[in-house]
């Protein structure tokens, strides 16, 4: 199977074999042969965003007129509505699909939203009952099939979307069982659609909105949710392995980031300790934790950075709020160019990356 590319590092490993080229280091028929094992992606297309965006005007179009008269139309004229226009939009989008591929494909992506639409729409006329999050549970096993019979990313990435909405939204609602089944069919996903990078991300997201819905159905408690968390942050960023490494590493950094700051918070250790002990634990933990991100501060990752700022700012308005704000933005603002000096003399000397 080719490996598929953007045009734009497609251009560049080419340029890059043109120089290995000239200085013999590989033959011509070597380059060629290595330029064969890629393919070009089409990536976003002007057409393709034209034509989407005016489908989706048009059906908004037809849905606010239809809503504007809602209260004035039969229940059997409305289900004629909602199930014409779905059957219209596909059935256009289908036949266009063969002459007028990106024109077609709009159409089809028009047909998932009045699927949608018809979901809650008839849910409202005949006083369906059920949580709401379930109609995007709906939603998205309408949306799935179609997904895998075109072999389109695009469509895939709306179902993971809806799908996360139904388990973001279902924290009040009772368990997610569909989490059992959802999350391994999304990383199947990444694997079926090329091993689609959005798709992955996406995919991980969606891994940790189930195992937070575990937390809340076990009622588990903040400080041990944050522990967790922070630790499934680090596992991220630090385990290696060939799975699109750097997707695990930015949202490995984001994740065990954000909880990190969330247990510099006093109040969440009092599960655990005596309060009069849970500022000294915070800031003990505050101190290791920036200490963690010096260290990968020095490995070139930008996203540390960006939280020890953030931590030394939840300081500032938590205990040192007294201090004036122009003393706190110079120094802030110096330590800013200091790390930019350094992230530039690293990148030089070492050819070192961010992360």
């Amino acid at each position: 199977m080719k490996r598929q590319i953007s045009k734009a590092n497609f251009s560049l490993v080419s340029k890059e074999l043109d120089h290995f080229e000239s200085t013999g280091y590989i033959t011509g028929e070597q380059k060629t042969g290595i330029l064969e094992n890629y393919e070009i992606t089409g990536g976003l297309n002007f057409i393709r965003v034209v034509v989407t965006i005016g489908a989706i005007l048009v059906g908004l179009g037809i849905l606010s007129f239809i809503a504007s008269n809602w209260d004035g139309i039969s229940h059997l004229v409305k289900l004629l509505i909602i199930f014409g226009v779905f059957a219209g939009v596909n059935f256009a989008g289908y036949r266009l699909s063969e002459n007028n591929p990106k024109t077609g494909r709009s159409f089809i992506y028009l047909g998932t939203l009045v699927y949608g639409a018809g979901i809650f729409l008839i849910g409202q006329m005949y006083n369906f009952g059920g949580d709401f999050p379930t109609a995007f549970l709906l939603w998205s096993l309408g949306v799935l099939p179609m997904a895998f019979q075109l072999k389109d990313k695009y469509l895939m990435l709306f179902a993971n979307i809806l799908f996360g909405v139904y388990l973001l939204g279902s924290f009040d609602q009772g368990f997610p069982y569909a989490g059992w089944v959802g999350v391994p069919i999304v990383y199947f996903a990444f694997k079926y659609f090329d091993k689609s990078r959005l798709l992955l991300f996406f995919a991980n997201l969606t891994s940790l909105s189930f195992i937070l819905q575990l937390t809340l159905r076990y009622e588990v408690e903040g400080l041990y949710v944050a522990l967790l968390f922070f630790c499934i942050g680090l596992l991220m960023y630090g385990v290696k392995h060939n799975l699109e490494p750097d997707i695990f590493r930015v949202q490995g950094n984001v994740l065990f980031g954000v909880t990190g700051v969330i247990l510099t918070i006093p109040d969440i250790w009092e599960v655990l300790i005596s309060i009069q002990s849970t500022r000294l634990v915070s800031i003990l933990f505050a101190l290791a934790f920036v200490g963690l991100l010096f260290v990968l501060i020095r490995k070139g990752s930008l996203i540390s950075l960006i939280f020890v700022c953030i931590t030394i700012f939840r300081y500032y308005t938590d205990t040192f709020a007294f201090l004036p704000k122009s003393l706190f933005f110079i120094v802030g603002g110096l330590l800013l160019l200091a790390f930019g000096f350094y992230f530039e003399r690293m990148i030089k000397t070492k050819g070192g990356t961010l992360a």
